[in-house]
């Protein structure tokens, strides 16, 4: 990451959420909100966190995430010298 993350998004205070998404048949039906949702059902972490390539879908991608509570950007990172900028983004469980 570009700056070290609030000690209160690593260890066992935060889950991650990778790698998300429905097949294109389920897109735009609230799919991919219910499994979400699901994910974090009943987990004892505080916050979760993503990273989201800002460019996705012209940015609607991390307008999506936005939409369901991750509004807290906590950094950038890249992954790979191959891969993009991703932004790092976090909320309450």
């Amino acid at each position: 990451m570009t700056i070290p993350a609030p000690g209160r998004y690593t260890a066992r205070d935060a889950v991650a959420v990778k790698e998300l998404g429905a097949a294109p048949a389920w897109r735009g039906v609230g799919l991919a909100r219910r499994m979400h949702d699901a994910l974090l059902d009943g987990r004892p972490e505080a916050h979760a966190t993503l990273m989201v390539n800002p460019a996705a879908g012209d940015g609607k991608v991390m307008r999506l995430y936005e939409g369901w509570g991750y509004d807290e950007e906590i950094g950038t990172v890249q992954p790979s010298p191959e891969s993009p900028w991703l932004v790092c983004m976090a909320r309450p469980v």
